[in-house]
């Protein structure tokens, strides 16, 4: 009835005109807010919008300014709900510049569009914009009197989140722990304490503090069962705490993990989704580390099939899949059946990410291994060749760099070219040292032996 009330004074107001245009501008925005708060998000931009056009047209003055900046801000928050974040933005970025204009960026008005804008900067992926906003709203939210416990907590988790997508650990580790002090604090707040121990746990994983990491997610999985059923969110918590059990080696303990977790997927999220494909993946490392090649090639068959009804062919993520099959298929010795995966791989690879990234490198590398294994020297020296010169010119990956030198000096060791080979090894050692591994590890020790093998064949 208030609705159908407001609508009736917008039109005769409208037949009014002139002087009416700030009560009808009114009345459109307390209407779009009738429709917000029913969750007919839709609906309420175009009250929104008609208002706004309205207030600009009526000039400069101060009250009408800050109204005008409301309905940005009402504007922005159901752009949001609508999951249209490329027009939120602007709308949100209207409203700081007007409450800036007015109230400076020292005020209460001010932090709370920065707050706003900062979330919804972080959820488009904007981290540097998101960061200066929620780290100066944070500050001035410490700085008030009244402010908003809850809203404190939510910029402080934000913040860790943008800090470990820059993958500085310790700085989202503080963030976290402040917001989750704060939460504590706060009456029935099981899901937001929850929200943030599953953060803490990611961070402690990070850091290979797995012990730490399991409690953390556990605890939060015990805090979100308490209050709601299965969904999506219980999922993830389940599935990371399969990942950490499989990472300790408690492989029956992970499979009972990832199983839950992939028919809580299928519960919530349906059949086809790729929260599942992961799952289906996770489940085919744990058999394979219980040696059950057969299941563990069925899980990677249809974390594959997920993923392609999802993303098409030629992604990313089917080229990961196929990874993970051709690995499989080498385990078994069905070398060619795994060379065709992986030749599949590194065509997606080429056509999504051109032809010197580093995933290339790491295909190349892998085929390589395949051609030494089914004795064809020269297809394996091309591939390895390929894969040195990515990864040199790329630098990210040592490691690789290393291994790949390691497998061009036993080619050339197959065919009695020992000076080669030792060169090779020999570079390749260098570059496992400059890596930081000590002449304990398996992989410099290996190298050491092939160099003291070759160097006595060229000395007799």
């Amino acid at each position: 009835e208030a609705l159908r009330m407001r609508r009736k004074l917008i039109d005769q107001n409208s037949e009014i005109g002139g002087n009416q245009s700030s009560l009808i501008a009114e009345a459109l925005v307390h209407t779009g807010r009738m429709h917000q708060s029913k969750g007919d998000h839709l609906k309420s931009l175009t009250f929104f919008k008609e208002a706004i056009d309205i207030y600009r047209k009526s000039g400069g003055d101060e009250d009408v300014s800050q109204e005008c900046a409301n309905a940005c801000r009402l504007l922005g928050l159901s752009q949001i709900a609508c999951g249209d974040n490329e027009n939120a933005l602007p709308s949100l970025a209207r409203c700081l510049e007007l409450r800036e204009r007015t109230y400076g960026t020292e005020s209460e008005q001010w932090a709370e569009i920065a707050y706003d804008l900062g979330i919804a900067k972080c959820q488009a992926g904007i981290y540097d914009d998101a960061l200066v906003l929620l780290d100066k709203c944070v500050l001035l939210l410490k700085g008030f009197e009244t402010s908003d416990p809850e809203r404190l907590s939510n910029a402080l988790l934000h913040l860790g989140k943008i800090y470990l997508k820059k993958r500085s650990v310790d700085n989202a580790m503080v963030h976290f722990d402040e917001a989750l002090v704060i939460r504590k604090k706060l009456k029935k707040n099981e899901i937001g304490i929850s929200e943030v121990l599953f953060q803490i746990g990611g961070v402690r994983e990070l850091k290979k503090q797995y012990l730490e990491s399991l409690v953390c997610y556990e605890e939060s999985l015990k805090l979100r069962l308490s209050v709601l059923g299965e969904d999506e969110d219980t999922a993830d918590i389940i599935s990371r705490i399969g990942e950490v059990r499989r990472i300790r080696g408690q492989y029956d303990l992970a499979l009972e993990n990832f199983t839950l977790a992939l028919d809580m997927y299928k519960n919530t999220v349906g059949e086809t989704h790729l929260s599942v494909a992961n799952t289906y993946h996770s489940l085919g490392y744990v058999c394979d580390a219980k040696n059950d090649a057969q299941k563990a090639m069925q899980n990677h068959k249809e974390g594959l099939s997920v993923r392609k009804l999802i993303l098409g062919g030629d992604h990313v993520k089917i080229a990961a899949s196929l990874d993970d099959v051709a690995g499989m298929y080498q385990k078994q010795n069905e070398q060619k059946k795994a060379l065709k995966c992986l030749t599949e791989a590194l065509r997606i690879r080429k056509l999504m990410l051109g032809g010197n990234d580093i995933e290339i490198g790491k295909t190349l590398f892998g085929m390589g291994i395949i051609f030494a294994a089914i004795n064809d020297s020269e297809m394996a020296m091309d591939c390895y060749s390929g894969s040195l010169e990515i990864s040199s010119h790329d630098g990210s990956n040592p490691k690789l760099e290393a291994q790949t030198l390691h497998q061009i000096g036993c080619v050339h060791a197959e065919n009695c070219n020992y000076k080669e080979a030792l060169q090779n090894w020999r570079t390749c050692l260098s570059k496992y040292r400059e890596g930081g591994l000590r002449d304990d590890h398996y992989m410099v020790a290996c190298t050491l032996g092939n160099i003291e093998m070759a160097e006595n064949v060229l000395n007799t």
